[in-house]
């Protein structure tokens, strides 16, 4: 029986019952999760698509209620035309086509027109002459007109869409894509004396709409007979064929929303223009992702999960160990045999265990893999001044085995080439100052070569904290000597720079920027430029004037960018970064440097002062108190709040400044700026817009008007002509737009203070 039962045995332990248990479990749990998945990922999707039909039925009302509002504006004005003088008696008791009481009429319809934005033309047509008068002063009889078809079909069919305000009747009719609004007066019909047809811009009906649409929806309009109201704007094509047709029938039946192929279309209708507007949604867009799916689905599938361990606990109780306690018996009736013929399950569990444990070469290739892609975004992060606490930059460079430390002093060596050098040459120069460094580093310095792109490398070196500043000198020499060296005559080709000293690797970036500072002076040599010899007794970063300029330059750039958060934290780091362990005098210096660096960033931007409270203190003459003289900590105070502030503003301004007229009027301003025509009137007709409006933008985003920002932009040119060509005073005056020298000469000293040839003998003397 002993026998039988050790078979028995033999036949459980090669069937792995654990394995087999784990196995079912998991798949019994993974299935019953799918199914959670899904269940979960549905309801998610319903509940979106509930929540934002109501959204989107608000966001058409909101829109029709936009464009009732628009087109009520417009029936007032035609409702105060009809009320004009000059108007009334053109059509009570019409004139010759060539009176002079009709630039009377001309002059009153353009006037309409300049006044409402609008409005792009205005006909007035004399019913008993036949006469057609326009706001552009036009005149001709109704056979000559050049849209005649408009007049005719008028009164040969009733509109479809009309608007009825406070006793009048104003239709709206599409004729060739653009949308007119028609009064016949002083009477509606045939009972009419006169009609005005008010040609409207379609831009600014349209504009109306474009704020209800993202990227995954679609709004369109159509009139009362459903027919297109923006054919040219508004893509159509999106609404599947013959759909239209069936909208009237389901808003009989009461419905304003419709759901068909993965689409919702809602539509509305104008109780006052008939105008109806259908808004497509994707519905795909609702999608829930995979991560809010996980999320709503976690308590299920801890569920899940205790439910499948208690299940694998009463199965291994009710059969495994019952197995194993005969396996016991067995073993103690038959203690003196050979027990290794075998495997148990724990066994094998173990032998597996240990198997993955041997397999630790694989873990160790994938960190090999990463670790230096994460260093090379972390040097490059540091070099170009992204903001990082100390202790994370520690962290970093002890997950990455860097040689660098957070205290030791840095400078930073860039490396470069001319164009016409290969890149196989380029890699070979800097496996040469890689050698170099290796050569030369012991007991002096520990350094990280790393590749900015194809032509600039750059070599972080950190130096010793007891090393003197003679040492470091003897070493920068030995190391440009022995490179410089090592590349023979194609010397010409290579550019190497090192930068001055910084106090930690926190402000790596500083070197980093001012070596590539003198590596483009360097590479790319003004004509007028002087060399400059400067003394000091060690070269390290100054927190000068210059410097904080050149900060000031990232800072702007990330605003242009519209990386507003980027700016701010580089322009807090900077200000947190500033040594406050050297003389307070020179701290409390390097602040107000700081300060008027944002100050002149601000007037480069037109912005000298500010009307918001929030942004006033940023212009005060006397900004610090008595009691923040020579204390660093009281600057550093003021300068937190004053870098936000700054940073907004100057944030704001530049979203001001990219509005699509001003960007097209100062492209304008460029290119005919030598023109002495040049004009308000000029350019608000190229950027298709009045002039009250344009005018208006130019106050708000420069801070000045339309003609002192000309006048700016041709002294700025001026200035140019005078300083690099020989040419007269009277000939630079025409050059540049004005009129007459004496005109130049005044605008010249409103805005420099100077006469041009004061300008002009000031600036060769100083040269």
């Amino acid at each position: 029986m002993n026998h039988n039962l050790k078979d028995i045995l033999r036949k459980f332990r090669n069937k792995k019952l654990l394995t087999q248990l784990f196995t079912v479990m998991v798949a019994f749990s993974g299935i019953l999760m799918t199914v959670v998945s899904m269940v979960v990922n549905h309801q998610t999707t319903a509940t979106f698509l509930k929540n934002n039909n109501l959204i989107y039925t608000n966001t058409l009302e909101v829109s029709i209620k936009t464009l009732d509002t628009l087109f009520s504006g417009f029936h007032n004005s035609l409702t105060h035309i009809t009320y004009d003088a000059s108007i009334v008696d053109s059509v009570v008791t019409p004139k010759p086509l060539n009176s002079v009481a009709n630039y009377q009429v001309w002059s009153v319809l353009n006037g309409y027109c300049q006044e409402t934005e609008g409005m792009e033309e205005i006909y007035l047509y004399i019913r008993e002459t036949s006469q057609i008068l326009t706001s552009t002063y036009e005149k001709c009889s109704l056979d000559f007109f050049r849209e005649r078809d408009l007049v005719d079909r008028h009164f040969a069919s009733r509109p479809s869409t009309v608007l009825l305000k406070s006793g009048r009747t104003t239709s709206i009719e599409i004729y060739k894509g653009r949308v007119y609004m028609v009064r016949d007066f002083p009477l509606n019909g045939k009972k009419g004396l006169g009609t005005l047809f008010m040609k409207m811009k379609s831009s600014v009906l349209y504009d109306a709409l474009e704020a209800a649409q993202t990227s995954y929806s679609h709004l369109l309009a159509y009139d009362n007979d459903f027919n297109p109201l923006f054919p040219g704007m508004l893509d159509y094509e999106k609404v599947p064929e013959g759909f239209i047709e069936m909208i009237p029938g389901y808003i009989k039946e009461g419905k304003n929303t419709v759901y068909s192929e993965n689409q919702h279309y809602y539509f509305c209708q104008s109780n006052q223009t008939g105008i109806n507007l259908v808004l497509l949604v994707d519905d795909m867009a609702f999608m829930p992702s995979s991560r809010m799916v996980l999320m709503n689905s976690l308590p299920y599938f801890a569920l899940i999960l205790i439910l499948s361990t208690l299940l694998s606990v009463c199965v291994l109780y009710l059969s495994y160990m019952p197995v194993q306690k005969l396996k016991k018996m067995v073993s103690s009736e038959d203690s003196g045999g050979n027990s290794a013929d075998g495997k148990n399950e724990w066994d094998y569990l173990t032998e597996s265990f240990l198997k993955i444990s041997n397999h630790k070469y694989q873990l160790d290739y994938i960190l090999s893999n990463m670790i230096p892609k994460i260093s090379k975004e972390f040097y490059f992060d540091l070099l170009n001044g992204k903001p990082m606490d100390i202790p994370y930059i520690q962290n970093i460079l002890t997950n990455i085995s860097s040689p660098l430390n957070t205290e030791n002093p840095c400078k930073v060596i860039t490396l470069t080439f001319r164009d016409f050098v290969e890149p196989i040459l380029r890699h070979q120069f800097a496996d040469s100052l890689n050698q170099i460094l290796r050569r030369n580093s012991d007991g002096i310095c520990r350094y990280v070569l790393q590749q900015i792109d194809d032509s600039l490398y750059a070599v972080i070196i950190q130096f010793d904290a007891d090393l003197g500043y003679s040492k470091i000198t003897d070493f920068e020499i030995k190391l440009e000597q022995s490179f410089f060296q090592s590349t023979d005559d194609r010397r010409n080709g290579v550019l190497l720079e090192i930068g001055p000293k910084c106090s930690s690797i926190q402000n790596v970036s500083f070197s980093y920027q001012e070596s590539l500072e003198r590596l483009a002076r360097q590479k790319y040599p003004s004509q007028n430029a002087k060399e400059k010899s400067v003394s000091t007794e060690e070269d390290s970063v100054k927190f000068n004037y210059h410097f904080f300029q050149l900060q000031m330059k990232s800072i702007s750039a990330l605003i242009m960018k519209g990386d507003t958060d980027s700016a701010l934290k580089k322009a807090l780091h900077i200000c947190h970064t500033l040594p406050h362990d050297g003389n307070p005098e020179e701290i409390c210096r390097a602040y107000e440097y700081y300060r008027l660096a944002f100050l002149n960033t601000l007037a480069s931007y037109r912005i000298t002062d500010s009307d918001e409270k929030e942004y006033a203190f940023l212009f005060d003459p006397e900004p610090y108190s008595d009691k923040c003289a020579g204390s660093p900590i009281c600057m550093q105070e003021f300068m937190v709040p004053f870098c936000t502030a700054a940073v907004n503003l100057l944030s704001e301004k530049y979203l001001k400044q990219q509005h699509k007229y001003l960007i097209r009027a100062k492209r304008c301003i460029e290119e005919n700026y030598a023109d002495p025509n040049l004009s308000l009137n000029l350019l608000a007709d190229q950027c298709k817009t009045t002039t009250s409006y344009l005018s208006r933008l130019f106050k708000e985003s420069f801070g000045i008007n339309f003609v002192d920002y000309l006048n700016q932009y041709r002294i700025e040119k001026a200035k140019e002509l005078l300083l690099s060509t020989g040419k007269p005073i009277k000939e630079i005056a025409s050059t540049t737009g004005f009129n007459s020298q004496q005109n130049f000469i005044r605008v010249f000293k409103k805005h420099t203070g100077t006469t041009p040839g004061q300008f002009k003998s000031e600036k060769v003397h100083t040269n």
